[in-house]
């Protein structure tokens, strides 16, 4: 892509980024009020239950580029809730995973469906081809800024 091309398309990016962001926020809003979480708390909850390969609060905030203030905040307000509890691990004691308390599940499963219809917005009319073609150039994106701001 030419120079002048990706000066005149920058802010599609950040435009993009902003919105998907709010939308994504505003499926939460009703039910973050039902519940009685906050967003941080919500995004804690879904993280750990969609990626449990993921379990500590340093990889919280690597993955979901949060600040370390607000993920232990969100982290310390679950846990007083009941609906996360920690396990010190075996090998390094200073390394603490969250589990979701089984509390939890019913929370998250709501939480999962909202999630899951968010999904289904965002990819309404999108043929397969369009989803692949899109998959590949935000892969492709993905590995051009991985590992240079870390």
């Amino acid at each position: 892509m030419r120079k002048e091309e990706i000066n005149v398309n920058n802010s599609i990016f950040l435009i993009f980024n902003w919105k998907l962001k709010k939308t994504y926020e505003m499926m939460f809003q009703k039910t973050s009020q039902e519940l009685n979480l906050t967003q941080s708390e919500i995004d804690v909850l879904l993280f750990l239950s969609n990626n449990r390969q993921f379990d500590t609060a340093s990889e919280i905030v690597r993955y979901r580029v949060m600040s370390k203030s607000m993920i232990s905040k969100s982290v310390d307000s679950l846990h007083r809730k009941g609906l996360i509890y920690y396990v010190v691990d075996e090998d390094d004691k200073r390394c603490i995973h969250l589990k979701l308390e089984p509390e939890a599940l019913p929370t998250v499963n709501k939480l999962q469906e909202l999630q899951k219809d968010f999904f289904e917005i965002l990819t309404h009319d999108i043929s397969e081809e369009e989803y692949k073609a899109m998959k590949t150039a935000l892969d492709k994106m993905h590995s051009n800024i991985t590992g240079k701001f870390d």
